[in-house]
């Protein structure tokens, strides 16, 4: 059978292999319903032995004291990243749905942190202390081991390589569990690599399967030093109640219910656009999606109405018609528990504009809802305070500075958090107050590879990007010399 994306089998220890079970998962286009990919279902056999085979590799292979390798290794994998970028944002669109303008700036984003983290391997640098004259402390840096990346669904290459390239150029072996939905062009980038030669075997191996087995059974190995997960809250406190059996370290990238805080003296122009692409960018499948919109009131009715003449002028559709703004849901249940929010909204609050799935002509194949804004809404309401992961905006208004700061501390979730202002002592004096790991002023969702993200309360533990999203891979070796005289 001839599929769009293909057809892979797991790799592992340097080559492709069948699963144990033999069996295939298939890939749909949710903006068509066609089958685009198929991958191998995996087993817990098929995760512990890839969890083995990355430990030895780790142990018997140079690739954790060799920098240099693992340097040229990440550039050459980004430069076949980019030499075949349009080719993979379309398998990216594809397999989410998202529009192919998205899809190719998300690859960009991709190969920006591999370069990134190419540059960094060569430089990870350690400290020394002269503790007296005859002592030398010497602090190392030194890969973790062997990593476990499961990736999610809603960015599967971005946020791959986000944290994939800085375990591997901190020098650790990697087994990548991808999402179900998205595996297929997960895959098509793994399959850049396999031809690289700086690449020791063992030291990138990748299956696929469902969450609940292989997923959970990368958690529960021994062999596995290290999990980093990106998705929801609640499967990552699943996560971390079973990597305390075995006491594995942690990085957890999780939900959020970000608020973005509009005030009077702010720059409209800029920001009422920001607020739109904000949420309905990749259908408000993003962690850090400002989902909650905070108006100051004597700037309200303007916001809400120029809110409502953008929202309806975005063009809905297949993502691979480059005229769309935005694509479908990527996955069915997510787009039915939308719905099942939207409802809710319209219960406790006022639709302003969408509120429905779309079915007209051709949209009718696929999972398609239209942007919606919700208005006069309560803050108890679920739909403030539960993550949607939609094109589901909430509009609220306040008086002033401090009911919008705490109105928008006042969920479970602290990933992200927008301030508009023209008042630079109020952006900053705010933005120091938000209860979230990144706090944007006149702008909005700049993830910068250079820059760390990470979440406060229940969006997570830990950062990625930036220095400390590679030193998270990394333990402290404490070496003590003493080169005292014999007495």
């Amino acid at each position: 059978m001839e599929l769009a994306i293909g057809s892979f089998q797991n790799y592992v220890g340097g080559k492709w292999c069948t699963s144990e079970t033999g069996e295939w998962m298939e890939q749909i286009n949710p903006a068509t319903g066609e089958i685009v990919s198929r991958v191998q279902k995996s087993s817990p056999k098929d995760a512990t032995e890839a969890a083995q085979i990355a430990a030895k590799a780790f142990l018997k292979q140079d690739w954790a004291f060799n920098p240099r390798k693992r340097s040229a290794a990440l550039f050459k994998w980004a430069a076949k990243m980019r030499e075949n970028r349009e080719e993979l944002a379309k398998m990216l669109t594809l397999e989410t749905g998202k529009p192919i303008r998205e899809a190719r700036g998300e690859l960009l984003g991709a190969i920006g942190y591999m370069e990134y983290y190419a540059s960094a391997a060569r430089t990870l640098y350690g400290t020394t202390n002269a503790v007296d004259q005859n002592t030398l402390s010497i602090l190392s840096r030194e890969p973790v081991g062997v990593v476990a990346v499961i990736v999610p669904w809603n960015y599967p290459v971005t946020l791959l390589m986000r944290d994939l390239a800085p375990a591997l150029a901190a020098g650790n072996a990697t087994v990548i569990k991808p999402a179900r939905q998205t595996s297929g062009v997960t895959m098509a980038c793994i399959s850049l690599m396999t031809d690289i030669e700086e690449f020791p075997p063992g030291i990138v191996n990748i299956i696929t399967g469902s969450g609940s087995t292989t997923g959970m059974q990368l958690t529960r190995e021994k062999t596995v030093d290290m999990v980093q997960f990106t998705g929801s809250s609640d499967t990552g406190k699943v996560i971390m109640a079973e990597a305390a059996k075995t006491m594995k370290k942690l990085s957890l990238e999780l939900g959020g219910k970000s608020a973005s805080i509009i005030f009077e003296d702010a720059d409209l122009n800029k920001a009422i656009p920001f607020a739109i692409t904000s949420i309905f960018t990749n259908a408000g499948q993003l962690c850090t999606s400002a989902s909650r919109l905070l108006v100051q009131e004597s700037v309200a009715e303007q916001v809400f109405k120029e809110l409502k003449e953008r929202a309806e002028s975005l063009k809905v559709g297949n993502g691979l018609d480059e005229s769309n703004d935005m694509g479908a849901i990527t996955i069915e249940s997510q787009m039915n528990s939308i719905l099942d929010y939207i409802e809710i909204g319209k219960r406790d609050g006022k639709i302003l504009t969408g509120g429905k799935r779309l079915t007209e002509g051709e949209l009718a194949k696929g999972f398609f809802v239209a942007p919606t804004i919700i208005t006069d809404i309560p803050c108890e309401s679920p739909v403030v305070q539960e993550e949607i992961f939609g094109p589901v905006l909430t509009v609220q208004t306040f008086k002033e500075e401090d009911e919008a700061v705490e109105m928008a501390n006042g969920t479970s979730f602290g990933l992200a958090s927008g301030v508009w202002s023209q008042d630079i002592d109020r952006a900053m004096r705010v933005a120091r107050k938000m209860r979230a790991g990144t706090a944007w002023v006149n702008t909005y969702n700049r993830l910068l590879n250079e820059c760390e993200t990470g979440g406060y309360k229940e969006s997570g533990i830990g950062r990625s990007g930036g220095t400390e999203g590679l030193l998270k891979f990394t333990e402290v070796k404490h070496i003590c010399i003493d080169f005292s005289p014999k007495a």
